[in-house]
């Protein structure tokens, strides 16, 4: 498998704990009395971030070439810039309601929860759909050059939690997805080819 997709796939593994993170904390608010704002504010600062001005740009470019080489494969994945467009003004109507939470904003438990839910649901589903349309339409269209060509502009940039450049400021949510992963360990036990991450 190119390289490119390879790091595109892990991204994918890695917003989904992220979400699945989130998810726990939003609907467990009602037990604990409040989220963890720390970690939720980590999340949302990720979101706004790593996504946005790297993963989403390596799939556009992947788009670019399949466009290139095969408009009716590109009409088959429809419009992956306004997929990213969509998930970018999700997590900014997550974040603005999570900073109306934590400034003077007025705003109830249950408009945040819902624009927390919305938010995780539209990256499920975008998720799901590069996994099942978007990549093996691309393996299928584009050239083992196009991939060598990808692959060779790859950055470094790294994951700043998941990555070899790890942020500081994630510290407090790292350790979180630590504890995620050892509660959910007995639940693994028999699940074939799943890894534990290394952070």
């Amino acid at each position: 498998m190119p390289k490119i997709l390879k790091l595109l796939e892990e991204d994918h593994r890695h917003h989904d704990i992220l979400l699945s993170i989130l998810e726990n904390q939003v609907k467990d608010a009602h037990l604990t009395g409040e989220p963890d704002y720390d970690i939720v504010s980590a999340i949302v600062d990720y979101f706004l971030t790593y996504p946005a001005e790297f993963h989403h740009v390596r799939e556009d470019r992947i788009y670019e070439k399949v466009a290139a080489r095969d408009i009716a494969a590109a009409q088959e994945i429809g419009p992956l810039e306004e997929e990213h467009e969509a998930c970018e003004a999700f997590i900014k109507a997550f974040a603005a309601a999570l900073s109306n939470v934590l400034g003077a904003g007025i705003i109830t438990r249950s408009q945040f929860t819902n624009a927390a839910l919305e938010f995780i649901e539209s990256q499920r589903r975008h998720i799901r759909m590069e996994e099942s349309i978007f990549f093996p339409t691309a393996l299928r269209v584009l050239t083992r050059e196009d991939w060598d060509s990808l692959d060779a502009d790859l950055s470094d940039i790294a994951d700043p939690i998941f990555g070899n450049q790890r942020e500081d400021q994630f510290g407090s949510l790292r350790q979180e997805i630590l504890d995620w992963q050892s509660a959910r360990e007995p639940a693994n036990d028999h699940v074939p080819g799943e890894q534990k991450l290394r952070l």
